[in-house]
């Protein structure tokens, strides 16, 4: 004979522990959904050159070698060796102007209708060597972000060091559109924004995104209230092993000129892109 009131009790126990459970998994689903909502996270940007990294003591000596470099003058190269002189490129000296990043996802085709997060206080005039920018922590809405604007002036400089003598610099002046582009080193113009996401390197091209760099990928991060999340941006990927720069002086006056003077690129099997970035 069944026992009534044990069965009721039981009963009982068993309503209680599923109502305990199910609010328990309704919490849990509130939580893990309100991370991204409410509250601010703290962005550290950086900017990562394993090359330069590597390659640090020959640099070091490379600028503090008065014959060619000098405090009180702008940089003058010294002359190239032959008709090609062989090189190895450590670094890129460019202007980053500013940097924003943003929950919507830039997409190939569409607008740049989206909401964007400035991660720079003020816009950065200089040239600067890409392993030497800095960028203080901000605070930034908690959230999942998928997409990094960034803004660049057209002139830069390629950095490369003398095979033969790796003290010896040169910076050679380029341009971010074709390699025969007109060049011109008082050149102070900014050229479109780079958007990266997980797609690739994208432009604006005829008002809509394109993408140009599929390599180029910016995977999602996300920013959780209180915590800080560093997001680096590595030249060449992270790829330690540098490329050979064979500089072709075509007009043979045994000094590179820009839009006249070539380059033969040769990269190790591991450089596949120009730059990607990760989360730590």
């Amino acid at each position: 004979m069944i026992n009534n009131q044990a069965f009721n009790k039981n009963r009982y126990r068993m309503k209680t522990f599923l109502q305990f459970f199910l609010i328990s998994l309704i919490l849990a689903i509130f939580c893990t959904c309100s991370k991204d909502e409410g509250g601010v996270g703290t962005i550290q940007f950086r900017m990562v050159n394993p090359v330069a990294t590597k390659s640090q003591s020959n640099l070091q000596k490379a600028l503090s070698n008065p014959q060619i470099n000098s405090l009180q003058a702008p940089y003058v190269n010294p002359d190239l060796t032959g008709d090609v002189t062989q090189t190895t490129m450590v670094t890129l000296k460019f202007c980053v102007g500013d940097v924003w990043v943003s929950t919507g996802e830039v997409k190939a085709g569409g607008t740049d209708n989206l909401t964007w997060v400035r991660l720079t206080t003020t816009t950065n005039q200089e040239l600067k060597n890409f392993e030497d920018y800095t960028f203080p922590p901000v605070e930034i809405p908690a959230g999942t972000y998928k997409s990094i604007k960034i803004t660049f002036k057209n002139r830069f400089y390629r950095v490369v060091t003398l095979n033969s003598n790796p003290t010896v610099k040169y910076e050679l002046l380029e341009t971010m559109g074709s390699f025969d582009d007109p060049c011109n080193d008082n050149d102070e113009s900014w050229v479109d924004p780079n958007y990266f996401t997980e797609q690739g390197n994208h432009k604006i091209v005829g008002g809509v995104f394109k993408v140009v760099s599929p390599g180029e990928k910016l995977r999602g991060f996300t920013i959780e209230s209180g915590k800080t999340v560093t997001l680096s941006w590595r030249l060449g990927a992270g790829v330690t092993e540098p490329c050979t720069n064979a500089l072709l002086d075509l007009n043979k006056n045994r000094r590179w000129d820009c839009g006249t003077d070539d380059i033969t690129i040769i990269c190790p099997p591991s450089v596949e892109f120009m730059w990607d970035f990760v989360v730590n």
